[in-house]
């Protein structure tokens, strides 16, 4: 399990801290205002993008957990109706965000200009969903010193892409990077994947391997639409109430929300992995619970502390449109503690069969 968390702490490290720095950049080129803009279209992109992935990213990591020793024949079968879920929900999706991104921009987001920007990243959604899918594979086949490489690549390609981008096309050369970066994402985790899984599909029952899909899925997707939904809510909230630049403000202290949670985040999968393969053995999974909390609990109150200390000086990398942020900043990272802790026991819920419960505290 350590070995596991050390590989996926690695390859998130490199991308997160490079994305981090990228958005840095990102942010002092556009302005809050415009960053503002960028900021509600990935919490678009990212509501749309939940319902896409139909929860296929931890149904994956358990159901290949389970198989890998014991029922081989079932892993390739699996994988293509995965595949096939995440290209109907994920085209659909992409389709409709496409044909409809006039309307949200003038109806929903009361700002005509960023209809064609949405147009720019509609099919993001469904590269995001395959790649989801991919990644809930491969860490089901403990497969995280490769995810830890493909993780540095793409790190790096989108940092150089963000940066070349932005500064030759301003907002929709951001758009541009996200695209082309979640491309490169999905076609190195395609070749992984394939080379993880049997080839051969030996005849069994597929439509009641598809119903258990769907069924232990379904729960999960739900409570990835409750999140998605009120996170989305609380932008279009502040852009209601005050404006792009308030809005700007909270995008960018939620960066620094998503690198407290980035080490319980990457671990999400590592947990699933070995409490679903601890089985019926209540003593292992218990210990696996309460070593994960004490983890998380550690590994989210030191990044907490240091970045409340140093809110004003991480506020001055910005830039004089950014004014405000230290106090935003110092609101929105308390939230990590109870995100973080939430995480270990979703992994247990799901590990047990137990989604609906899960869904229902979500909710």
């Amino acid at each position: 399990m350590f070995q596991d968390s050390f590989w996926s702490l690695i390859g998130s490290v490199s991308s997160r801290g490079l994305g981090l720095f990228a958005a840095v950049i990102v942010a002092r080129l556009l302005g809050k205002d415009i960053y503002g803009e960028f900021g509600m279209i990935k919490s678009t992109l990212l509501s749309v993008a939940i319902f896409s992935t139909f929860g296929l990213r931890y149904t994956a990591t358990k159901f290949v957990a389970e198989f890998k020793n014991g029922e081989k024949e079932k892993l390739r079968l699996f994988y293509i109706y995965s595949l096939k879920i995440t290209l109907f929900i994920g085209g659909v999706m992409s389709i409709l965000l496409f044909l409809f991104s006039n309307h949200i921009a003038n109806s929903v987001l009361e700002s005509s200009h960023l209809g064609p920007s949405l147009k720019i990243v509609a099919f993001w959604v469904l590269f995001n969903g395959l790649s989801s899918t991919q990644i809930g594979v491969l860490s089901g086949f403990g497969k995280f010193k490769t995810m830890a490489k493909i993780n540095t690549v793409v790190g790096i390609t989108t940092f150089v892409l963000s940066v070349f981008f932005t500064y030759y096309f301003l907002l929709d050369g951001a758009l541009i990077a996200l695209v082309l970066s979640q491309i490169l994402n999905c076609y190195l985790n395609y070749r992984s994947v394939n080379k993880s899984i049997p080839a051969t599909v030996i005849n069994i029952n597929e439509e009641k391997l598809l119903k258990e899909i769907l069924k232990f899925s379904f729960p999960i997707a739900l409570q990835e639409a409750t999140y998605a939904i009120t996170s989305w809510l609380n932008y279009y909230l502040i852009i209601k109430l005050s404006n792009f630049g308030e809005l700007g403000l909270y995008s960018a202290a939620n960066q620094w929300l998503g690198v407290i949670l980035f080490i319980p985040g990457i671990l999400r999968n590592v947990v699933l992995l070995h409490m679903t393969e601890s089985g019926n053995d209540i003593a292992k999974h218990q210990n696996i619970l309460k070593k994960m909390l004490g983890i998380n609990l550690v590994t989210t109150i030191v990044p907490i502390i240091i970045i409340m200390l140093l809110a004003d000086f991480i506020t001055g990398f910005y830039g004089d449109t950014f004014t405000g942020l230290s106090r935003v900043l110092q609101v929105t990272v308390l939230s990590a503690v109870f995100l973080s802790l939430s995480n270990v026991y979703s992994q247990a819920f799901m590990s047990k069969s137990r989604n609906w419960p899960m869904f229902w505290i979500n909710a």
